[in-house]
């Protein structure tokens, strides 16, 4: 008798929940990113340039899918300059993406393995 969660069909349900879980952090996050606009937030919270020789000005912001991060640019005297995320950005991002990597990798396995089953000659551990 195999264990439940080594069963083909939990591995799939725990995958997508994996995934939709992921899913709905990347909203929520996005959500609390851009609330108000995301130009709106880089003039409140920033990130800023750090260390700007030159008088900045925001342009605008947007947000980041890869690093999970608050997007804002900003023009100076000559120059367009781009600054994203905090010192967290990395953590957030592996944070959110790897439950879904794991979510998928199981779904994979769960439907190579129920259609290798199901084939004609297919091993069935039942």
């Amino acid at each position: 008798m195999r264990r439940l969660f080594m069963s083909y069909p939990f591995q799939g349900l725990a995958g997508a929940a994996l995934i939709a879980a992921s899913g709905a952090l990347l909203l929520a996050v996005r959500l609390l990113y851009v609330y108000k606009g995301a130009t709106y937030k880089c003039a409140v919270e920033g990130p800023y340039l750090e260390d700007s020789q030159f008088q900045t000005h925001l342009v605008a912001g947007s947000f980041s899918a890869w690093p999970l991060a608050r997007e804002c640019t900003y023009v100076t005297d000559s120059v367009i300059e781009t600054t994203r995320g905090t010192a967290d950005t990395w953590l957030l991002t592996g944070f959110i993406y790897a439950p879904a990597l794991l979510g998928l990798t199981l779904l994979v396995i769960a439907i190579v393995r129920t259609v290798r089953t199901s084939r004609p000659g297919g091993h069935s551990n039942h």
